[in-house]
Order: C-alpha cells, then sequence, then structure tokens
C-alpha cells in the first residue's frame, strides 16, 4: 500500500454496523496531516438563518482539498459546519493556499469566520493522539472514510482554544481556487415521514456501539426504512432563495450574481426535463443521488441524518436519555421537517457525494444539544479517554 493509495487500497466493509471493529481500521502513514475546519459561532450565525451557507462552506473545504490533485482518494468527513480530512504531505503547501483562500471566500461571500488549522501525525503520535482510518462503502459507487482516534478530538480542542493552531495570513496573489463541482441547487427535501432528525451520538466505550447502534435500528428501522431522501420528494430549486447560496460563491458583484443565477435556472431547467422525459442516464440520476447520500458517517462520534414518525422520535430520545444516564453514551440531536443537501459532483454521471443536514441547523445544533448535555449533567468523564483536551473540547 502506497503512501499516495493510501485511502484507495484499503479494503472495504460494507456494513456501518462494524464501525466498532479494531481491525477494519489502519493507521494513516505518519507524514500526512490532519486538516480541520470550523465556523467560529456556528450557533449565533444559525440563528441568523445562516444554516444553508455554513453547510456549504462545510463542503467547500473538502472539495477544495480534493481538487488539488483529482488522481487522489482522500479520508474525509463532512461535519456540518466543518470537516475532518487527512492530506499527504506532497500536497500541504498546496492545502495551505487552499484554507487560506477559503477563509477569504468565507468571509467575503457569508460573513463566516472560517477556522482552519493542519497539524502533522507525528506531532500527534508525539501526544499519544492516534489517528486510524477504516473505509466503508454502501454500494458499488458510494464508499466513505470512517476515522477513529483521540487525534480528532485533541486537534478540534487546540483549533478552538488555541489560535497559535489557526491558519493565517492570504494566498499567494497568483493562487486560484478550484471549487469545480461544488453545487446547491435543490430544494429544501421534505421528510419521508413525520420528521427528518441530525443525531450525534459517542459511546464511554467503543464495544458499545455495536449494542447502540442495533437499538437505534430496532426503534427507527433499518437504513432503507429510515432514509431522509426519496426520489418524489428531490426537485431541482429555480428561485433565488435556493440558488444563491452558490451564486454568491462566484459573483463579487450585484449584476455578476444575477447572471449567475439566471445560468443556474438554465442548468436547472434543462436538468428537470431530462429527468422528467427519462433521457438515457438522466432516468436514473435522482436514484443515485439517494444512493450516494452521505447519511451516517463517523469521526469518533457516530453522525447519521433519518426520518422518522413523532411516535419513533419520542420512543428514540427516550432509549438515548435512558443510555446517557447510565453514562453509555452522550448525544445530541436536531428535528426539522425539512433535509438540505449540498453536493460535491466529480463526473456528472459517475461518482457523486452528497452531503445531507437537516435544516435550521442540523448537526451544529445537534452538537450544541450534546454539548450542553455534557455541561448541565456535569459528565466530563463520557468520554472515550476522558482526558482535559477532550472535555474541553465539548465544552
Amino acid at each position: 500500500m502506497s503512501n499516495r493509495t493510501f485511502f484507495r487500497d484499503l479494503k472495504a466493509i460494507n456494513s456501518f454496523e462494524k464501525l466498532y471493529i479494531d481491525e477494519v481500521y489502519k493507521e494513516v502513514p505518519s507524514d500526512w496531516y490532519l486538516l480541520a475546519s470550523d465556523i467560529k459561532n456556528s450557533t449565533l450565525k444559525i440563528e441568523e438563518g445562516k444554516y444553508k451557507e455554513i453547510n456549504m462552506v462545510g463542503a467547500m473545504t473538502i472539495i477544495a482539498i480534493l481538487n488539488i490533485d483529482k488522481t487522489l482518494d482522500l479520508p474525509f468527513v463532512f461535519g456540518g459546519d466543518g470537516a475532518f480530512l487527512l492530506i499527504p504531505k506532497f500536497i500541504y503547501e498546496q492545502s495551505k493556499q487552499v484554507l487560506l483562500a477559503l477563509k477569504e471566500l468565507a468571509k467575503e461571500s457569508y460573513d463566516l469566520d472560517l477556522r482552519v488549522g493542519l497539524i502533522s501525525l507525528l506531532e500527534l503520535q508525539k501526544e499519544k493522539k492516534s489517528i486510524l482510518v477504516a473505509k466503508y462503502s454502501s454500494n458499488a459507487e458510494f464508499s466513505q472514510a470512517l476515522i477513529r482516534g483521540e487525534g480528532l478530538d485533541y486537534f478540534d480542542y487546540l483549533l478552538k482554544k488555541d489560535e497559535k493552531y489557526h491558519l493565517k495570513g492570504k494566498p499567494k496573489k497568483d493562487f486560484s481556487l478550484d471549487l469545480q463541482g461544488l453545487e446547491c441547487r435543490w430544494q429544501y427535501i421534505k421528510s419521508t415521514k413525520d420528521e427528518s432528525i441530525s443525531l450525534i451520538f459517542k459511546c464511554l466505550n467503543q464495544d458499545s456501539y455495536k449494542d447502540i447502534l442495533n437499538g437505534i435500528e430496532s426503534i427507527i428501522g433499518d437504513v432503507q426504512s429510515r432514509h431522509p431522501l426519496s426520489i418524489e420528494n428531490l426537485n431541482l430549486a429555480f428561485d433565488s432563495s435556493n440558488l444563491s447560496v452558490e451564486a454568491s460563491i462566484f459573483s463579487k458583484t450585484f449584476l455578476k450574481k444575477q447572471i449567475v443565477l439566471f445560468k443556474l435556472r438554465v442548468i436547472n431547467l434543462l436538468g428537470s426535463l431530462l429527468m422528467g422525459l427519462k433521457i438515457g442516464q438522466w432516468a436514473n440520476y435522482k436514484k443515485r443521488i439517494v444512493q450516494s447520500a452521505d447519511i451516517q458517517k463517523f469521526d469518533n462520534m457516530v453522525k447519521m441524518v433519518f426520518s422518522t414518525s413523532y411516535e419513533k422520535s419520542e420512543e428514540l430520545e427516550n432509549y438515548l436519555e435512558n443510555k446517557f444516564k447510565k453514562s453509555i453514551l452522550v448525544y445530541g440531536l436536531h428535528k426539522s421537517k425539512y433535509s438540505l443537501m449540498t453536493c460535491l459532483i466529480f463526473e456528472r454521471h459517475g461518482k457523486h457525494i452528497h452531503f445531507i443536514d437537516t435544516s435550521n441547523g442540523g448537526y451544529a445544533l445537534a452538537a450544541s444539544a450534546l454539548k450542553k448535555r455534557l455541561k448541565n449533567e456535569k459528565r466530563e468523564n463520557i468520554l472515550n479517554s476522558g482526558t482535559n483536551e477532550q472535555r474541553g473540547a465539548l465544552e
């Protein structure tokens, strides 16, 4: 397994429930770096109505790094208001330029303060903080990283608590940010049941994940029956309120933005016609979106979006609260009638990734609820290692 093809060469597991098995994880090459991004004061910005912009910035971090070298297959996890990525040393300098440019773009386009940082795995190893990666594939076209280890919590803590870990400055004058493939052209997606939920939880003991995941499935159903998307509920957007988030990235002036909005409407009209008439590969386009939706992930915490009934939602909350009171896990969730989708399109009829979150705050507010639960219940030792850094990251 070479440094360049580390993630691509990993043998994939076909069941998300195997995330607790030690043997499916591999150590990341020691000369790689952990990259983290995070929106400062994201909860406040959500209250201002900028939850879609926040999701867009989180996705921007991922696509901009992936576009540095499109032959690479890199491990990453989208977290709603930020992301984790693992990168090889040979794209380190380019990644710094990307992150600096993203900071500027997030501020100029959305008035969001993006915190970004890079830390070497060697430095994490010196602090005895590990980073391990597994690959999960739900179908032949879609695979994603599962990332585990104390290094994630540790660097998230450092990024939020110590500005010396923030990447600062401006990109080189001749640097050009490549966001090709980043799209956000769909209407809010109505829940397939009564409501859609963004859930985050972390188990005290790694071995507890199997039982908790089985317990959740027994309440809300398997991944197919609880899927937050359906072909019938996927509709392209034509109004400015939905399309302006993407348009704002590529336009500095009011006139340019109107031109971009017009272009996006034309593209969506054409796509709608092709899908409606079931022409060629467009006949199955929505089905492929559902199959490649990023609806469950693991970055030392399980994060998932699903649809359920009011009755099952209440039953799930009672189940999670019971496990929390027994110090088995800590959790946070956010409910909404709708989901939103931010898309990474590498090939129009090839590789897709569709990041799903619930509207009006999603993962960011679920994380906030998790932190409050920790603080209010004074359960600082609920995290795996119980270190000060890990507890601080959630306070």
